[in-house]
């Protein structure tokens, strides 16, 4: 045995170690503490939370979302209006003793790092909730043994820090959830097309099943590993006793239930919403702009900008069926093309109760099963869906399917459309019925009547009317090439309550309303007779003689000999007849009076920015504008000579609700009222009986002009009610001839007309008030004198005060002109 004093000996040094390796043990605690916690980020910022959320601009009523510009998509929600549900559905699957333990679970920790050593590889996590939040918030993602220290350290600091409930808040609206989608509101949003509020067992368990690996998990793209993934959270709802067993095999019946929701920016009013955008990052900077979360109502008025869209594409669509059939959207260079196309198509799956969209097949998509899975979709059957469809067989009787003799242009092609859908196209439809004249066959490269282009194989588009069954009925469709824009203004606010820029802004973004200057030729012509009427040189009773002349240019040592557009001349006229008819021969006579610069000033008064020329061709619309400007010019006229910048944005607020913007729209008297009135008064005398006679079936007070430039290049009609104005372009972006009969009043007044019938609606019929400065009289046509008493003939017109004629006409006189009586 020891004895006493050796053993105490023994004890002391134990006792020495022992004290030792505590006090290295705390020192090495304590330098690895102050070592990892140095450079550690503040979590200051987390308490002011403020991440990038996305920035939204609405309708003028604030219902309809446009667009969504983010660098992040995200709302943040407050956690009361998370559904307990949801809350549930995380804490099983990623934290179920979170309201417990201190931020950290230590014996998770300690399993995952033996099972970690033992596997030799990083086979288990250990992060809390908590411990997530930190790292999303204030760490990278590196996998490492010091970002696991750093990251316990600030879970720590985030627990004094923050509440619970606070840490949830934070975690479920910071989190990532795959296709650019942070936090819970707009996850579900995107997957489910609806708010977090609304969301269901399934729904929830497929949102906390995301934060593991949003892109692997991502229901869109595979659903198979999501659906697993989901059940697995189920499972372990049931297994933590935040649910039963019988609700969860509800759920899990259900499947994934996917509704993912549309993007606004291309579905509802793109060319709108792109400008609002330019307009915001121009006022406010990038940042703002994608991470700021403004909110932005829009003066878009949507009822009309549907309206709009829709009549625009249907005028385009005539316009270029006038220019003939162009042929397939692919043709099969050989057999074996045909072969290789059909063996693709057996490759690829097809969902139940769709049929193939074969738009974008090329030569190239059948390069492989990967490039041809890329370009042919499938879509839902239904009417107004436009379809590629493979032409199967040519001359075939639609009743029975069986093949026919050709009857004179009765043609039908049996087209395929997989997925047990068939149907029956007609390639003799009367619309196509045209062949192009020499100098347009050259152009668009001899197209004909689709039934002499077409053979079997040939992939063509189609537009479908309807479906019984499995049969689909349709029609021969094809992109039109010509493209146009429709601006609507509310003259009063300048609102513009509808702006389409192109037919499709998926193929070209690019906004004809803003951006495409073009001659408006005729639709010129009221700023003309604006200076006239203006200088007091000329009336609405004026005579001038339509008759050739030749204007010499000294300079230039060259002559110029104007003609009206259907070549004759009438001899005299009044200055209302002149511009109900469009003589351009009248036109130049005024700008020869007046002068150039006075109608320069007088466009740029009613709000034309664009550069005019400077000679006497500005009275037949030779410079160059935007449909913009100048449907703003005539809403100046409209609203008596009172000009206001066009309004697309109606409020802007930040983040926390403070006003930024808005809109106040003041309008300043630029010209007299009485000059914008009689002008006015010329231009309804256009729709009374003139060149846009046809807009007459609105039934209301309108005031317009077409215009249509040299060999049919461009075709313009800008009208106006009292309340609602609209500008119309139609027209090739290279600038092409567009073919006889493409004018003006033949394709874009009619169009004015689609989109006004319904803008206007039921609304109340409203006259265009006469302001002061406006005398009457009744004057002889012929002469432009006061009618004589007792004359058959007279009609009322309109005159700045002091201006009407004196003289009576003499008795001979007796001739009719064209003219309307005003009601006032």
């Amino acid at each position: 045995m020891w004895d006493v004093k050796r053993r105490g000996g023994l004890l002391k040094i134990l006792l020495i170690a022992t004290t030792v390796a505590s006090l290295a043990g705390v020192g090495v605690a304590g330098w690895g503490y102050w070592y990892f916690s140095r450079d550690l980020p503040r979590i200051d910022s987390m308490g002011d939370y403020k991440p990038p959320i996305i920035t939204k601009v609405w309708d003028r009523e604030g219902k309809r979302l446009l667009a969504s510009f983010f660098d992040e998509r995200r709302t943040i929600v407050p956690l009361d209006q998370v559904p307990k549900v949801l809350i549930d559905a995380f804490l099983a699957a990623e934290d179920d003793g979170f309201f417990e333990h201190g931020g950290v679970d230590y014996l998770g920790i300690v399993r995952a790092v033996f099972k970690n050593v033992f596997s030799g590889r990083r086979a288990q996590g250990a992060s809390t909730i908590t411990q997530q939040t930190a790292r999303a918030f204030l760490l990278t993602k590196e996998k490492t043994y010091v970002r696991k220290i750093k990251e316990i350290l600030l879970t720590w600091r985030i627990e004094e820090r923050f509440t619970k409930e606070e840490i949830l808040f934070l975690y479920l609206n910071h989190i990532y959830f795959g296709a650019g989608s942070y936090g819970v509101q707009e996850a579900s949003r995107h997957y489910f097309g609806h708010d977090v509020g609304e969301i269901t067992l399934a729904e929830a368990a497929m949102l906390a099943a995301l934060p593991k690996s949003p892109n692997n998990y991502n229901p869109l793209r595979h659903p198979e590993r999501a659906q697993s993934r989901r059940e697995w959270v189920l499972d372990m709802m049931v297994r933590k006793k935040f649910v039963g067993a019988d609700k969860v095999a509800e759920a899990k019946a259900k499947g994934l239930a996917l509704k993912p929701s549309e993007n606004p920016y291309l579905e509802v009013a793109p060319y709108y919403a792109e400008h609002v955008r330019r307009m915001l990052e121009e006022e406010y900077g990038r940042e703002t702009l994608y991470r700021g979360g403004l909110d932005v109502r829009s003066a878009v008025d949507l009822r009309m900008q549907a309206a709009g869209r829709a009549a625009l594409r249907r005028g385009l669509e005539r316009v270029d069926r006038a220019q003939g059939y162009r042929g397939a959207l692919w043709r099969a260079k050989s057999d074996k093309a045909l072969e290789q196309l059909s063996q693709r198509l057996a490759k690829k799956t097809l969902k139940k109760g769709s049929l193939w969209d074969l738009k974008g097949i090329t030569d190239e998509a059948l390069a492989s099963q990967e490039a041809f899975d890329a370009a042919v979709k499938s879509v839902q059957p239904g009417p107004g869906v436009q379809v590629g469809v493979r032409i199967t067989a040519l001359d075939v009787d639609p009743k029975t399917g069986k093949k026919t003799k050709r009857r004179g242009r009765e043609r039908f092609a049996r087209v395929e459309f997989g997925g047990g859908y068939g149907g029956f196209v007609d390639l003799g439809e009367r619309a196509w019925q045209k062949i192009l004249p020499g100098n347009m066959a050259r152009q668009w490269g001899k197209a004909q009547r689709p039934y002499s282009w077409l053979k079997v194989g040939d992939v063509v588009l189609v537009e479908l009317t309807g479906i019984k069954g499995q049969v689909l009925t349709m029609r021969l469709d094809q992109k039109p090439k010509v493209q146009g824009a429709l601006v609507a203004i509310n003259p009063r606010t300048r609102d513009v309550v509808a702006m389409i820029g192109g037919y499709a802004f998926r193929d070209s973004p690019f906004n004809r309303v803003i951006q495409g200057r073009r001659q408006p030729g005729s639709a010129f012509k009221p700023i003309v007779y604006g200076a006239g009427l203006r200088s007091r040189k000329f009336t609405a009773a004026t005579m001038i003689s339509d008759s050739p002349k030749v204007y010499r240019n000294a300079d230039k040592k060259n002559s110029w000999k104007p003609k009206n557009y259907g070549g004759d001349f009438e001899g005299d006229i009044s200055v209302r007849h002149c511009l109900t008819h469009s003589k351009n021969t009248c036109s130049i006579q005024i700008a020869e009076s007046v002068g150039a610069a006075q109608i320069r000033s007088l466009a740029q008064a009613l709000g034309v920015e664009s550069r005019l020329p400077n000679d006497l061709t500005i009275s037949l619309g030779s410079g160059e504008v935007l449909p913009l400007e100048l449907t703003n010019a005539y809403a100046t006229l409209a609203t008596g000579g009172r000009y206001a910048p066009p309004v697309f944005l109606a409020r802007v607020q930040d983040r926390h609700g403070e006003k930024l913007f808005a809109s106040k729209t003041r309008l300043r008297q630029v010209i007299s009222p009485d000059v914008a009135f009689l002008t006015t008064s010329l231009m309804r005398s256009v729709v009374e009986g003139g060149t846009a006679a046809s807009v007459r079936a609105l039934g209301r007070e309108v005031a317009g002009k077409t215009g249509t430039t040299n060999e049919q290049r461009s075709a313009w009609f800008i009208g106006y009610t009292p309340d609602l104005v609209c500008g119309i372009y139609i027209g090739f972006d290279n600038n092409d001839p567009m073919g006889r009969a493409m004018t003006g009043g033949g394709v874009a007044a009619p169009l004015w007309l689609d989109f006004m019938k319904v803008a206007v609606g039921d609304s109340p019929k409203t006259k265009f008030a006469v302001p002061p400065g406006i005398t009457f009289a009744t004057i002889d046509p012929k002469t432009g004198k006061l009618a004589r008493e007792g004359a058959t003939n007279g009609r009322r017109e309109s005159f700045l005060a002091g201006t009407a004629p004196k003289e009576v006409a003499p008795l001979e006189s007796g001739s009719a002109e064209f003219g309307f009586e005003e009601e006032f």
